[in-house]
C-alpha cells in the first residue's frame, strides 16, 4: 500500500471553491475529513456539501467550530459558554441543557458529525479577547461539570465532540492565531479538565503553545506533550492539531509543520489554508512519507486510531 495515497485520511481540511484541481487532490489522496466555516453557510450549504461529498471515495469527519457565543460557524444567536455557565449556576442546569441541545441539534440539521468544542481552558471574563467567553470559567470543577453535560448531549444524538485547547491557554496573553505563545509551566490545575473528561471524548485538540519546561518545540510538534496525554492522562482517542496555517507556526515551512506534527504523535492535522499550497507541500514530502520509518510508523498508528475512534 502506498502510504502517500492514504495521507489525506490524516488531514481535516477547509474546502474552498471545489474546482477540478481541488477535487482531484481530495480524490487522489483519499481525503475524507472536512471543516466548515461561516462562508460555507452563507451560501447553499446543502448543495455545496453534496458536491464535495459526491467526489469523495468515502465521507469521514464533517466538522465545525460551534462553541456558542462569538464562535459559531453556523449562524445562530446564542449565549457564550461563560455566560450560560454563570446563569445556570444561579438558575439551574435546565438552562444549560437547553443551550447545549440547541447547538447539537443545529449540527444535526446540517448532517455534520463533529463539533470542535467544548473549550476547557480555564478562562473567564478577564481572559484575553481571543479566549474571552469561550470557556465555562476558571474553576476546573465547574468547567468539567458543564463540559461533561455538553459532551453527553451531543453524544445522545450521535455527534462527537472535541476537548480543546490542550494543555490549556488559561492566563496566556498571546493569541496563537498570530504569534506563538509561551507558557513556562503547565500546572496540575491546567490539566484537570482534560484529565476529568478524557474518557468521555474521542477527540482532543492541542494548541500552538511553547512550554519550555516540556520541550523546545511547540506542543504541536512535541512528543512530550503527546506522552502527557497518552501516559499521564490515559487518553486513547484521536489527538488533533489546531490549524497548521495559523500564525503561531509561521516560522516553520508547511512541509515541516506536517512532518513534525505526524512524528510527534498527532493523529489528525487541521489545515485551513490554500489547497494549492497543501498540494505542493505534500508533493515535496512524498518521499519522506514513503521512506521514513518513523513517519510510516506514525501514519499507520494514526490510521488505526482514526478507524477505531472516528465517525465511520
Amino acid at each position: 500500500m502506498s502510504l502517500f495515497r492514504e495521507i489525506g485520511k490524516l488531514l481535516l481540511v477547509k474546502p474552498h471553491i471545489l474546482d477540478e484541481e481541488e477535487l482531484s487532490l481530495y480524490r487522489d489522496l483519499s481525503f475524507r475529513n472536512f471543516i466548515f466555516f461561516r462562508e460555507h453557510f452563507d451560501e447553499d450549504f446543502v448543495s455545496y456539501r453534496e458536491k464535495l461529498c459526491s467526489h469523495l471515495k468515502r465521507e469521514g469527519i464533517l466538522a465545525v467550530d460551534q462553541e456558542g457565543g462569538k464562535v459559531c460557524r453556523i449562524p445562530m444567536e446564542i449565549e457564550s459558554p461563560l455566560d450560560i455557565a454563570e446563569k445556570s449556576q444561579k438558575k439551574g442546569e435546565a438552562l444549560f441543557v437547553s443551550w447545549a441541545e440547541k447547538i447539537a441539534k443545529t449540527l444535526k440539521e446540517f448532517d455534520l458529525n463533529l463539533n470542535l468544542a467544548p473549550v476547557v481552558d480555564l478562562a473567564d471574563e478577564s481572559a484575553e479577547e481571543y479566549l474571552r467567553g469561550r470557556s465555562f470559567g476558571k474553576n476546573p470543577s465547574v468547567v468539567i461539570k458543564f463540559a461533561g453535560i455538553f459532551i453527553d448531549i451531543h453524544n445522545n444524538i450521535n455527534i462527537k465532540t472535541t476537548l480543546k485547547h490542550f494543555p490549556g491557554l488559561g492566563e496566556v496573553k498571546t493569541d496563537p492565531h498570530y504569534h506563538l505563545p509561551i507558557k513556562e509551566r503547565i500546572t496540575s490545575t491546567d490539566l484537570k479538565p482534560f484529565q476529568g473528561l478524557a474518557s468521555k471524548v474521542f477527540f482532543i485538540m492541542t494548541t500552538h503553545l511553547l512550554v519550555p519546561s516540556w520541550d523546545r518545540l511547540p506542543v504541536t510538534f512535541s512528543q512530550r506533550a503527546i506522552e502527557v496525554l497518552r501516559k499521564d492522562l490515559n487518553y486513547y482517542g484521536v489527538i488533533v492539531t489546531d490549524d497548521l496555517s495559523m500564525g503561531a507556526l509561521s516560522t516553520y515551512p508547511l512541509q515541516e509543520r506536517i512532518l513534525r506534527s505526524i512524528a510527534s504523535g498527532h493523529n489528525l492535522l487541521i489545515y485551513c489554508g490554500s489547497p494549492t499550497n497543501l498540494t505542493e507541500a505534500l508533493m515535496d514530502i512524498k518521499t519522506e512519507i514513503e521512506k521514513s520509518y518513523i513517519i510510516r510508523t506514525k501514519v499507520m498508528e494514526s490510521l488505526t486510531i482514526l478507524e477505531k475512534c472516528s465517525i465511520l
